[in-house]
């Protein structure tokens, strides 16, 4: 009767034990794969015209917001207005990579006319958001 005493006790105290344990941890959440870096998309940012008041060629840049852009060779140079798309401020500037002396305006009312100093000189721009 001891020795069956004695294991019923020992049988109490190892279940006790295994129901009073720590649940083992749970296994790691597997990571999230990072989404994609979205690479921003060009989009029309500014025309310019030959001439003044928004009349004859017309060139309209496409870009990234706030990269520098050199005009193409049958623009450079020949610029007297222009205006930014809607929600952007553009700058020209007299000198190639946007270097030099520049002039800003936006839609509205943009650049009938743009001063002498850089009327026909413009040979690069760059618009940001407003």
């Amino acid at each position: 009767m001891q020795l069956t005493t004695t294991l019923l006790q020992v049988t109490t105290l190892l279940t006790t034990l295994a129901i009073a344990a720590p649940a083992p941890a749970p296994a790691p959440a597997p990571e999230a794969e990072a989404a994609p870096l979205l690479e921003p998309r060009a989009q029309d940012l500014i025309d310019l015209w030959k001439s003044k008041n928004f009349l004859d060629l017309k060139f309209t840049g496409r870009a990234n917001p706030g990269d520098c852009k050199n005009l193409p060779a049958n623009f450079n140079d020949i610029s007297s207005s222009g205006k930014a798309k809607a929600g952007f401020r553009c700058t020209i500037w007299v000198d190639a990579n946007c270097r030099g002396t520049g002039f800003s305006f936006n839609q509205n009312p943009g650049s009938a006319s743009f001063p002498a100093w850089i009327n026909d000189k413009a040979s690069s721009w760059k618009c940001v958001k407003a």
